[in-house]
């Protein structure tokens, strides 16, 4: 059985690699996948920051129909886009990049004391200016 909280927390590095380099479109699908993964681990306000961003960059997104995460997995209207984003990244595919291009943690000392949901927030987190 894969884990929810891993999967949520790849996705969300692959979606901040994908901002930064403005690859919105691509980051909108793995903040997707994101929001339903955290949904999936109990994470609902990770899954409404992602869909927030999600519609903050499209707001006629599919996942604007729904009031929530939970009520778009439930729904069989967002299934088919939710497949289809999970064949181009799969949680086993996403874990890899992830771990390939560095993403990952060095070690659980970056995350020591925090929840997976709590490390998904701060990625998630406007970044401050820089000077």
């Amino acid at each position: 059985m894969r884990d929810h909280e891993s999967a949520m927390l790849s996705y969300i590095r692959l979606a901040e690699m994908s901002q930064r380099r403005r690859q919105l479109l691509g980051r909108d699908k793995l903040l997707v996948l994101a929001a339903a993964a955290a949904c999936r681990a109990g994470w609902p306000d990770v899954a409404e920051r992602c869909r927030h961003l999600v519609l903050e960059h499209n707001p006629a997104h599919l996942i604007k129909k729904f009031s929530s995460v939970a009520d778009a997995l439930r729904s069989e209207d967002f299934a088919p886009l939710l497949k289809q984003h999970e064949r181009l990244c799969g949680y086993e595919r996403a874990e890899f990049l992830a771990n390939d291009l560095g993403l990952q943690p060095g070690s659980r000392r970056e995350e020591d004391g925090k929840t997976p949901g709590q490390v998904a927030l701060e990625l998630l987190s406007p970044s401050p200016p820089q000077e």
